[in-house]
């Protein structure tokens, strides 16, 4: 399969669209009650049904003709999850030092963008972040801004950030900005009629891919 960066999934269409985070755990029950759980994926996988957001006839058009240009499940596109595509808070906005991605050891040249979720004192679950959006990556060190081609250069298609020269032994590496999910149709065939935005009884399922 080949991966199209660009155009994006229609971001009015994924607005509306419902889904989220999937883990894989298998939980067996032993004769006592006690539970045991197996955890069989450390990264959870996103899905998500497109069809909630489709909304009007120009939106549905639009739904079409993604769906011809990715020939159903053939290609990966970046899908924006409003839920979640931010180094921050929804409701905040993205600086530099959101997310530490590294330490400075006077050799280390390339970061991959993570972003760490942290609610519990020492339980946290860090996501790589392979989809960063252009133009909105902000990386400091240190907490200084630096200047992208200058002091680095980054990898829209894989979240590596590349320095020029090393970062300085026990610098702080962050990053800040917003990130799509890479994702496929999960499904070669659409059935849609023309009242389908108004009822939305159709779904449409989309599945994020590990890249």
């Amino acid at each position: 399969m080949s991966f199209i960066e660009s155009p994006r999934f229609p971001d009015s269409i994924s607005y509306g669209s419902k889904g989220g985070p999937k883990y894989n755990t298998v939980i067996t029950a032993v004769n006592s009650g006690y539970e045991y759980n197996n955890i069989r994926w450390d990264q959870a996988r996103h899905y998500y049904d497109v069809a909630m957001g489709v909304r009007s006839e120009s939106e549905l058009s639009e739904l079409v003709s993604f769906f011809h240009i990715t020939r159903g499940k053939g290609h990966y596109f970046r899908y924006k999850d409003w839920s979640d595509y931010k180094s921050c808070d929804l409701n905040a906005t993205p600086a530099g030092d959101d997310q530490l991605i590294g330490i400075g050891d006077g050799a280390t040249v390339e970061f991959q963008l993570i972003k760490t979720y942290d609610l519990s004192a020492g339980i946290i679950n860090q996501r790589e972040i392979r989809k960063p959006v252009n133009g909105t990556i902000l990386i400091t060190v240190n907490s200084v801004l630096q200047t992208e081609t200058t002091d680095y250069t980054i990898d829209y298609t894989t979240g590596i950030v590349t320095f020029t020269s090393p970062p300085a032994d026990t610098t702080n590496i962050a990053w800040g900005g917003e990130f799509d999910v890479p994702c496929r149709f999960d499904t070669d065939e659409l059935q849609l009629s023309l009242d389908f935005y108004g009822y939305g009884s159709t779904g449409v399922p989309v599945v994020e891919v590990r890249v």
